[in-house]
C-alpha cells in the first residue's frame, strides 16, 4: 500500500512538472517529453498490466482536466490506459524485454494522441503537427524513457533486500 501512495506522489509530482516546467521550455520542433506517460510506463513495468491501466486510466483523468487542456475530455485517459496496459503486458508476459518494451511505449505515445485526436475531430490535428511535431515528440520521449523509467521502477520496487552470502567465498584455501 505505501508502494502505491508513494507511486501516487511521483506521479502527481510528474504532472506538475509536466505542466509548469517541460512544457514552457524552448525546445526545438515545438514539441517536449511527455514525463507522465512514462511515470506510467515505469509504473505499468513493475506492477503489471491491470494496474498499469488503472495508473493510465486515473493519470489521463488528472491529465485531461489539468489547465493547458484543450481537448476532449477523456482523450488522454484512454491513451495512457492502452499504453499502460501494454507496458505492463509485455513486462508480464517478457520479463526481459522491458527496456525495449519502454522505448516502445514511449515512441508509441505521441502517435496514439495524435490518432485518438484525430479520430475525435480535433482541428488542432493537421499535416504541420504530423510531419514536424510528432517526429520531435517521439525523440525527446525516447531520450527522456530511460532515466525517467528507470528512476520510476526504483520506486515502485522499493529498496532491493540484499542477499546474505557466506564469507567462505572470500577467505582462499579456508573451508
Amino acid at each position: 500500500m505505501g508502494r502505491d501512495v508513494l507511486s501516487a506522489g511521483v506521479l502527481l509530482l510528474s504532472m506538475v512538472i509536466q505542466v509548469t516546467v517541460v512544457n514552457r521550455l524552448p525546445l526545438p520542433g515545438g514539441a517536449a517529453p511527455d514525463l507522465v506517460l512514462l511515470v506510467v510506463v515505469g509504473y505499468a513495468l513493475v506492477r503489471g498490466a491491470t494496474a498499469g491501466a488503472v495508473m493510465g486510466f486515473c493519470a489521463g483523468l488528472v491529465g485531461d482536466v489539468l489547465p493547458p487542456a484543450a481537448h476532449v475530455l477523456g482523450q488522454y485517459a484512454l491513451v495512457l490506459c492502452l499504453i499502460g496496459f501494454m507496458a505492463g503486458r509485455v513486462a508480464d508476459s517478457r520479463p526481459e524485454a522491458r527496456l525495449l518494451a519502454a522505448l516502445a511505449c514511449a515512441a508509441a505515445g505521441p502517435p496514439a494522441v495524435a490518432v485518438t485526436s484525430a479520430l475525435l475531430g480535433d482541428a488542432q490535428i493537421d499535416g504541420d503537427v504530423l510531419t514536424t511535431t510528432l517526429p520531435w515528440a517521439i525523440g525527446y520521449n525516447l531520450l527522456a524513457a530511460p532515466p525517467t523509467v528507470w528512476l520510476v521502477m526504483r520506486v515502485v520496487k522499493g529498496p532491493r533486500e540484499r542477499e546474505l552470502r557466506p564469507l567462505a567465498h572470500l577467505v582462499r584455501g579456508r573451508r
